[in-house]
């Protein structure tokens, strides 16, 4: 992994160096995360079920799952937008800068 390269953009681009459609691309980048997304569910299922608060945390743990999943669509509907419009030279900005700010801190 190179620091400042996001999963979706790389796939993305990617995809559309090797021929796919713009639209087609950004439907494989998002399909890739769902094995990912629910992979770390369960793992984290396992976690929060042998909390010994479990009852005192449910109700912060089930608002902080539905606020996740609300805050996931948006952006990802955001990113969509910006890739209809083929507009990614501020996320490649974006990953420029935090990519040279990781290599200088870390």
């Amino acid at each position: 992994m190179i620091p400042g390269i996001s999963r979706s953009g790389s796939t993305v681009i990617t995809s559309i160096a090797l021929g796919m459609k713009q639209d087609t691309a950004l439907r494989f980048s998002f399909m890739l995360y769902i094995p990912i997304s629910l992979g770390g569910m369960v793992l984290g299922v396992s976690d929060i079920a042998s909390d010994p608060h479990i009852s005192t945390l449910l109700m912060p743990y089930i608002i902080a799952f539905i606020t996740t999943m609300i805050c996931t669509y948006f952006a990802m509907r955001w990113f969509m937008n910006i890739m209809a419009r083929g507009n990614l030279k501020y996320f490649a900005y974006y990953c420029f800068v935090v990519g040279i700010l990781l290599l200088v801190f870390l």
